[in-house]
């Protein structure tokens, strides 16, 4: 038997050179092995990675819309600070397109909102009274209890007389809205749309129109009485439970009586 000569130190660079050429040979054996957290077997990723030579293509995402924004707590209608000076009287900005308010509205569109000018009582008396009265009378006509409300109308302050009258309309002392159409949302996202109009006053829509015209004037405070201008709140149809007359055949005249304060 021949003795090595050869040092420990040469031994071991020896060996490792021979498993380098063996692994060259058998390239696939000595290949790591795939690991469970998806590592791939060749150590290149399946796709070529991305550089500005290869750029790569993806679909779009379809466009997300804008998510609602969650009502306030107590926040119904939305009004500026301050008051303004009217030609008779003082008045406050309600905010129609406030998204985070309960209640919004717009002149004569269901859905485009706007601002309007209502007196500062008038204001406080819509935000105590309103919304509940809406939802008294969802419940009487059997609709689905309302999160939201917008409501169509047809002007709020503007300084003209009363139609057929020689006497200021309420809404020169902006003490009025003309409210065209209710549109209840309900929380799971359906809407209830309830028109003013006379041709649809019959079945759940009667019931509904008949009693929040009783709740608004049940809002009135005792000092409103009978003969006293528009004491009830509100002018309608005449065949509503109310009465009225056929200049409001295509709306509700909601309005906040000098009896009201």
């Amino acid at each position: 038997m021949i003795k090595s000569t050869l040092s420990p130190k040469t031994k071991i660079k020896t060996s490792l050179s021979l498993i380098f050429i063996v692994c060259a040979l058998i390239a696939v054996g000595c290949a790591p092995a795939s690991s469970s957290d998806g590592e791939w077997a060749s150590g290149e990723p399946d796709v070529p990675a991305f550089t500005p030579e290869t750029p790569q293509t993806t679909t779009p995402l379809p466009e997300e819309e804008t998510p609602e924004v969650p009502a306030l707590p107590g926040l119904y209608f939305s009004f500026d600070p301050g008051t303004s000076r009217l030609a008779n009287g003082p008045g406050k900005t309600w905010d129609g397109c406030e998204k985070s308010a309960i209640v919004r509205g717009g002149y004569d569109s269901d859905t485009k909102c706007g601002n309007g000018l209502v007196h500062p009582n008038y204001a406080e008396h819509l935000n105590r009274h309103f919304f509940g009265c809406v939802e008294r009378a969802a419940a009487d006509a059997n609709y689905k209890q309302p999160e939201r409300v917008f409501i169509r109308h047809w002007g709020t302050y503007v300084n003209r007389n009363a139609r057929g009258s020689t006497s200021l309309s309420m809404h020169a002392y902006a003490r009025a809205i003309d409210v065209v159409k209710f549109i209840l949302y309900d929380r799971n996202g359906g809407t209830t749309q309830v028109s003013t109009h006379v041709r649809d006053f019959k079945g759940a829509t009667a019931k509904f129109y008949n009693s929040f015209r009783q709740c608004w004037k049940e809002s009135m405070p005792s000092a409103c009485r009978p003969g006293q201008r528009e004491y009830s709140g509100s002018i309608g149809i005449p065949g509503s439970a109310l009465g009225g007359n056929s200049l409001h055949n295509d709306h509700i005249h909601l309005s906040f009586p000098f009896c009201a304060g």
